[in-house]
């Protein structure tokens, strides 16, 4: 089992070394027994972000369900802090309720530690979010990082100064002093091999008391040896600060960090510089591609060579799939890019590869590639952001990339973000603008799978409306499968086929290959199979099946999968049926697509009662209920689906025993998710 599994947190792995603050490690860990919310707070550069990681590591067993890191760093809005925060927990977001509202519910019954990265950009929002957190979750722990207090009441502060500079009267010795330990490391990394003398060493400690021990400065310093030696260095560093001012003590430590900045950009090459500035238009992650997508030029051929360098001179943190920028060079790029007259053309362009990049992903879902497809969203979530936050709300471009996005909305559980960009640019949208339709039906998707059936209905109406008067059929059988599910959810099973039926014509008449025509057969597949005409929804559901596989396409086949499950237990097929069952559960857990790996449990639970198996059955409901409520699930309540789980619980009890049910069913409940899906495909 991986060491640190998904499901119970995200803590980035160390790319470099940790050196000194131990200290204030242990005492971030002390101020956690004593408070709920311990904001670490300091200047920038002095590694704040590095403090309240390492804490969280060192007190990870503490917290049964996890240790999450929200990264806010290059985030504007605080109208979403709390569907990051769901996003990040893994809490799918199918209520209509205020999603703060169900983030603090969901929290309410959870040990987890919490940590909010970079909270300065949105204070406001962290203060009001953390302080509805605290007061309705007593087992859940805040850590805050900050220029600034958070300002809730019973906020326990860790202040962080810069490192103690060398003395400069006593002899150098590296293992005494944390900012020349932190030098040497980098400049290690830097240049390896490297071997200071002892002149070398007082040159080292030079720097270091130059740069006021500020963390980031000194890292920033000796990412730059590989340019020259380090006495010289050191004595070009001691003419820049003397030109800045002849009195030491009128040079703040903001202005010694920017001064580093400022001189590290001087030594860059002119193209390092320019790509520096550049990259300031990302916000987040951002990959390779991304960077020459919307970076690259003539004057920039060899845009991965030079991410490469930058990185290695500390100007880029690398993170896995690509790289992000600290705030403090990111907005000295913003600076010089400014200063370029660059920055609305590298806007533009950043715009635009986002866009493409929703269209790829949706072009791309029906096929091989969805985990990647899934993992690239997630992955550049925080620039689609900056996307959908910038220019109109309404402009063709937002409409387009909203509705192209309903993967990320509907598919990877990300709801109530995706209404609130919808809603916007639908209210804003011309009414003759070619993406409404998609925007509408992609809306009225989301709606649905929030339980907001009314809402659905209403916009899928409207778009299949708008689309057939445009002609667009695409967009009319996207739209009459919303239709179809909404009659599926109220039970008006008469209509699902006719409705479906229409669907595949309007797809035939665009001439296209979409997941939804497979989506599509299962919806009717399961219209079938709640009336009771199992062989029926087994032809229709092998009929999807071929053309998920003639795609290489996986989401859509395991919901097939898992419908057929019950099919075939319908005819008593039970073999067939739990094989089913487990491709599906298989699948889904590949693509971390937690409701459907709970149903796909629940399902395994059915049939192991059907086959006189008390004690699988007990536990696979008991694993199965420890995933509903890890991930904030909505239960299905109609009764097609909720009958056979009550059904089978009485059997195992019969066949138990009251005492030994309850025994099994806390043994499930107690595995982890990784345990309980190994154990389901497993025996």
């Amino acid at each position: 089992m991986e060491r640190n599994p998904w499901w119970r947190g995200n803590l980035p792995a160390e790319t470099s070394s940790f050196v000194g603050r131990e200290t204030e490690v242990r005492e971030l860990v002390k101020l956690l027994d004593e408070a709920s919310l311990a904001t670490v707070t300091g200047p920038e550069g002095v590694g704040k972000s590095r403090i309240a990681v390492k804490a969280a590591e060192e007190c990870r067993d503490t917290y049964l369900d996890g240790v999450w890191l929200v990264e806010l760093s290059g985030e504007s809005n605080g109208d979403l802090l709390a569907h990051m925060v769901a996003a990040v927990l893994g809490l799918r977001e199918e209520s209509t309720r205020s999603q703060t509202e169900v983030l603090v519910e969901f929290l309410s019954r959870k040990r987890l530690l919490l940590l909010l990265d970079t909270c300065e950009r949105l204070l406001p929002a962290c203060r009001a979010l953390a302080g509805r957190i605290l007061a309705g979750a007593p087992g859940v722990r805040i850590i805050a990082t900050s220029r600034r207090p958070l300002g809730v009441d019973g906020e326990a502060l860790l202040p962080v100064e810069p490192f103690r500079p060398p003395d400069p009267t006593g002899v150098v010795r590296a293992e005494s002093n944390d900012a020349l330990r932190l030098f040497l490391d980098r400049a290690e990394a830097a240049v390896p091999g490297l071997n200071l003398d002892d002149g070398g060493l007082a040159a080292a400690a030079r720097i270091c008391r130059r740069l006021d021990g500020i963390p980031l400065a000194v890292e920033l310093a000796a990412g730059q040896l590989g340019t020259m030696p380090v006495e010289p260095f050191a004595e070009r560093l001691d003419g820049r600060f003397a030109a800045l001012s002849a009195n030491r003590a009128l040079v703040s430590q903001q202005q010694t960090l920017r001064t580093a900045v400022a001189w590290t950009h001087e030594l860059c090459t002119p193209a390092e510089r320019l790509l520096w500035a550049r990259l300031s238009v990302f916000a987040g992650n951002f990959d390779t591609e991304a960077a020459v997508w919307v970076c690259g030029d003539e004057h920039l051929p060899d845009v991965p060579g030079l991410l490469a360098v930058l990185a290695g001179k500390s100007l880029l943190i690398r993170v896995p799939g690509g790289y992000r920028q600290l705030d403090t060079i990111r907005e000295y790029g913003r600076e010089r890019l400014l200063a370029l007259g660059d920055a609305e053309r590298l806007a533009e362009r950043h715009r635009c590869y986002y866009l493409d990049l929703a269209r790829r992903a949706d072009a791309g879902w029906y096929g091989p590639d969805q985990e990647q497809w899934a993992r690239r969203l997630n992955f550049a979530i925080t620039n689609l952001r900056v996307v959908l936050d910038s220019g109109a709300p309404g402009g063709p471009l937002s409409v387009e990339i909203a509705g192209a996005l309903w993967i990320l909305w509907f598919c990877l559980g990300r709801l109530r973000e995706g209404r609130y960009y919808m809603k916007r640019a639908i209210e804003a949208a011309s009414p003759t603008d070619p993406g409404l339709p998609k925007l509408l039906w992609a809306d009225g998707c989301v709606a649905m799978a929030q339980g907001d059936l009314e809402s659905g209905r209403r916009r899928a109406e409207t778009a299949l409306a708008v689309a057939l008067q445009w002609g667009d059929h695409e967009a009319a059988g996207h739209a009459q499968l919303r239709l179809a599910v909404r009659a599926l959810c109220v039970g008006a099973l008469e209509e699902v086929e006719p409705a479906v039926r229409r669907v595949r014509e309007y797809f035939r008449r665009a001439q296209i290959m979409t997941v939804s025509e497979p989506l599509a057969l299962v919806t009717a597949a399961m219209a079938v199979t709640w009336r009771g005409d199992f062989a029926r929804a087994i032809t229709i559901l092998e009929e999807a099946q071929g053309l998920c596989e003639s795609h290489g396409e996986r989401w859509a086949r395991a919901t097939g999968d898992y419908v057929l499950s019950i099919a075939q237990l319908g005819l008593g097929r039970l073999e067939e049926a739990e094989q089913a069952a487990r491709r599906s559960l298989a699948a889904k857990w590949r693509l971390r697509d937690t409701t459907g790996v709970a149903l796909a449990l629940d399902q395994l639970a059915v049939i192991a009662a059907v086959q006189g198996d008390g004690y699988r059955t007990a536990r696979l409901q008991g694993a199965g209920m420890r995933l509903w409520a890890a991930f904030g699930l909505r239960g299905f309540g109609s009764e097609g689906m909720s009958e056979p789980r009550t059904v089978a619980e009485r059997t195992a009890r019969q066949l138990l025993g009251d005492d030994t049910y309850d025994a099994v069913f806390a043994e499930g409940h107690d595995d982890d998710p990784d345990s309980a899906v190994a154990y389901a495909l497993d025996h």
